[in-house]
């Protein structure tokens, strides 16, 4: 990592939530819109999956190996938002940089334009006004599809704001305020609001936790983690309009059983409670590898799902517990740092102070 970036038990956890989410999407990359039975025919000989083993199909052939896809990359463009906005929200701004990233992706990276973005994620961004007015024309497009008897609900938000758990991680109100913000600015179904709320509160409270011991070690207990996760729960939950909402939260949240998640079931593959689920299943494990490589091998939307899994676990257990080989094989790992780099900036008092 660069020198630049300041050290600490805080700041080891925030390196493994970005890490974890860019190592995450790049691995989950190598099942994406796989079935589970074409998952493990790929690679189901293989015990320690690896960038270079991804299919030369297509898809997947877009993207370099090593390279994440249009999760991480819209996590860093939040992370450039606050960075530009001393740390404040502005929607119009992050809308403004989505549509560029849309058109351009990040050019410094030889990037020709934003790669992977969801139908409806697409449709907001190339709607009339979207700059101007991003959230009213979020919430309409929400609104005609209501019309039609379907609600969608995907994961495009989840995706990328588990960075959002880390800005202002010391005041839960600020983090769900930012992260519904950010959230609505493509996808204002409730569903998605709650989710992306149930991730970055489960972040803050890991952040608000005081390292223990004279190694001042940052260690969670599965008490902690189901304490953690029925706060979680507690602050997602005002977001939903029904009993039937908030149970079907709550199941997802407390899903012990990767397979119960059904992660490549058909036509279902984006909803957002299967990465919710994938991420809160991999929170309560205690092996990044593992945890990440059983996502990936369930395929379905394998990189969303592995991304939102990693920045929470990697959060939890920390940078040094990503597999070495996938953070050193990450192609735009040093530009990556300097994102981090910038934004650790904008609160430079606060984090040199960490612990």
């Amino acid at each position: 990592m660069t020198a630049s970036i300041p050290s600490g038990v805080k700041i080891d956890q925030v390196k493994g939530l970005v890490y974890g989410n860019c190592t995450g999407d790049a691995i989950g990359l190598l099942t994406e819109f796989m079935i589970k039975k074409e998952a493990k025919t790929y690679y189901g000989k293989k015990s320690k999956l690896k960038f270079k083993y991804k299919v030369p199909d297509m898809h997947r052939e877009r993207w370099e190996v090593g390279d994440w896809t249009d999760d991480s990359d819209q996590m860093v463009l939040i992370m450039r938002s606050l960075v530009e906005n001393n740390g404040k929200v502005v929607v119009t701004d992050f809308a403004s940089k989505l549509v560029n990233w849309m058109k351009h992706g990040f050019e410094e990276l030889g990037d020709k334009g934003g790669m992977g973005i969801g139908q409806n994620t697409a449709a907001v961004l190339n709607a009339s006004g979207y700059v101007d007015d991003p959230l009213k024309v979020s919430e309409k497009r929400w609104n005609i599809a209501g019309r039609y008897g379907r609600f969608p609900a995907p994961n495009g938000a989840v995706m990328r704001t588990s960075i959002l758990g880390v800005h202002c991680y010391d005041n839960i109100d600020d983090v769900i305020r930012n992260t519904i913000e950010i959230c609505k600015t493509t996808h204002f179904d409730p569903r998605c609001q709650a989710s992306c709320v149930a991730v970055t509160t489960s972040i803050a409270m890991m952040l608000q936790r005081e390292p223990k011991g004279k190694a001042k070690s940052m260690k969670f207990t599965k008490d902690m983690i189901d304490d953690i996760i029925k706060a979680a729960y507690n602050y997602s939950k005002d977001l939903l309009s029904t009993e039937e909402l908030r149970e079907e939260l709550l199941f997802y949240l407390n899903v012990k059983d990767l397979s119960a998640l059904e992660l490549d079931e058909a036509g279902k593959i984006g909803y957002t409670y299967k990465t919710l689920g994938a991420g809160f299943w991999a929170l309560k494990q205690t092996n990044f590898r593992k945890a990440i490589q059983a996502i990936t091998m369930e395929a379905g939307d394998a990189d969303t799902n592995a991304a939102v899994a990693g920045a929470l676990l990697g959060c939890k257990l920390g940078f040094e517990e990503i597999p070495k080989a996938w953070r050193d094989g990450l192609i735009h790992k040093d530009w990556l740092n300097e994102q981090m780099r910038k934004f650790f900036l904008l609160d430079e008092e606060k984090w040199k102070n960490t612990k």
